[in-house]
């Protein structure tokens, strides 16, 4: 059971780095487009995930990605709504 949350880990943190570096360039420099289904892809394994595999929580790996992916929301959201 480990190994596959080693696994698990490692493809959400993959995926969660790509999703990060594609929203940036399509933010600040308006290179490619945003991938709203792997980014709805990604936030659902994120939680089937973590309900099943409770230590993915303590990985950097995985959370630090998504603490990123919600500062972007947040920024996008600010800039779409307030400006």
């Amino acid at each position: 059971m480990e190994k596959i949350e080693k696994i698990f880990s490692v493809i959400l943190s993959i995926v969660g780095i790509v999703l990060v570096v594609d929203v940036f360039l399509e933010q600040f420099f308006s290179i490619g487009t945003k991938q709203n289904s792997l980014t709805l892809i990604y936030c659902i394994s994120f939680i089937i995930l973590t309900t099943k595999f409770k230590s993915i929580f303590k990985n950097k790996f995985v959370m630090i990605p998504l603490y990123l992916m919600i500062v972007q929301t947040i920024y996008s959201l600010g800039i779409k709504y307030v400006v």
